[in-house]
């Protein structure tokens, strides 16, 4: 696994779980599961290993998580750059499907293939496109109704 991999996990359950030591705990867990998985079959993709062992590992997490509701420290070292607006993010996984919010996650922040996560899941690329355009639909909403607010243009 290479570093690349490593900051991938811990971007997928930072923006998953938006609880910093929840995010280390899991990240840890995945990476173990990730690394076994590869050991077991080297033939394996690492995005395939990387999807399967945060899904099984935030199956294990998602009951801790209160969604929407960040739980980051600075001492944790996730730091958002100044200027970043997480509302928009915060709001969609609080409304949005798990299947959507993980989904999002792993094509658009992560930019995994889509036949490596449906691999990774077991489900065809059909499903993950589709989970794919109707989270983004969402989160094009929300991020709309933000930009009107900030530039002066809600209810005009």
């Amino acid at each position: 696994m290479t570093e690349a991999d490593i900051k991938s996990i811990a971007l997928f359950f930072y923006f998953a779980l938006l609880d910093d030591r929840r995010a280390i705990e899991a990240s840890t867990q995945a990476l173990a599961l990730c690394r076994d998985k590869k050991h077991r079959n080297p033939e394996l993709s690492t995005s395939v290993a990387l999807v399967a062992a945060t899904k099984i590992t935030w199956d294990k997490f998602k009951v801790r998580v209160t969604r929407g509701r960040p739980n980051t420290t600075v001492e944790s070292g996730w730091l958002v750059p100044e200027g970043v607006d997480l509302g928009p993010w915060r709001e969609f996984q609080k409304t949005a499907s798990e299947d959507e919010l993980l989904t999002v996650i792993w094509s658009k922040i992560l930019k995994i293939e889509d036949n490596d996560i449906s691999e990774g899941l077991g489900i065809t690329q059909g499903t993950i496109r589709y989970r794919l355009g109707r989270a983004l639909r969402k989160l094009g909403t929300m991020t709309q109704g933000v930009g009107k607010l900030k530039h002066g243009t809600a209810g005009r």
